[in-house]
């Protein structure tokens, strides 16, 4: 790992002091959107209507997913999220690419999962910089993301699944708050993780030569 895991952990919890309140309200407001829809189509003996729910779901999810990323980036750069800002740029800012970039990796991650269950959480953490890059390039083509996501996650998969599962006890204590900690939880975890594909995103990007003086 870069750092040693605390460092990340410590750091994110310092950096969401005072910026609870934005965050949990736009998780909140994710939540009940897709609770709301699941709701609403979601019928046990009614195919047609649960296919459409899951296709609104992930119509919804491709937004949100580039939405988040601004999020987390907002409160790493010490910035208190903008409610608006964060709800709606996934859904203004060219999303027919966040939508193409989720379903394909979806796909893949489900193809992947097919042959066993580890080789589709591989997959999965070999996406962990897709919205991130979607971000840092705004030209940049579905599937190249994808690959150069691939690319720069070579060597840290597995220290971000164990950052990740530093956070295990946490998600598990959640269960016996009905879930109410994870408002406090995800957002320190999240953040951590932004930290962290900071960091491999400066070590694998190429360095722009500064023209001369």
């Amino acid at each position: 790992m870069l750092k040693p895991r605390f460092e990340y952990k410590a750091q994110a919890k310092q950096l969401m002091a005072g910026k609870y309140l934005n965050v949990i309200i736009i998780l909140v407001i994710y939540s009940v959107a897709v609770s709301a829809i699941t709701g609403l189509f979601y019928r046990p003996t009614a195919q047609g209507l649960s296919s459409i729910a899951g296709l609104i779901d992930m119509a919804l999810t491709a937004g949100f997913s580039y939405g988040v990323i601004r999020l987390w980036r907002q409160i790493v750069d010490g910035k208190n999220p903008d409610l608006q800002d964060i709800l709606l740029c996934g859904y203004k800012e060219n999303y027919v690419r966040s939508l193409i970039v989720y379903l394909l990796q979806s796909l893949f991650v489900f193809l992947f999962s097919l042959l066993l269950i580890i080789p589709g959480i591989i997959k999965s953490y070999g996406y962990s910089l897709t919205f991130y890059l979607l971000h840092k390039d705004p030209n940049i083509k579905q599937m190249d993301v994808l690959k150069k996501s691939e690319e720069m996650m070579k060597g840290y998969k597995s220290e971000l699944f164990m950052l990740d599962l530093s956070y295990i006890g946490w998600y598990f204590l959640s269960i016996f708050t009905f879930g109410i900690l994870l408002l406090w939880v995800v957002p320190k975890h999240q953040t951590a993780r932004m930290l962290y594909l900071d960091e491999i995103y400066a070590k694998s990007a190429p360095v722009v030569a500064k023209p001369v003086e």
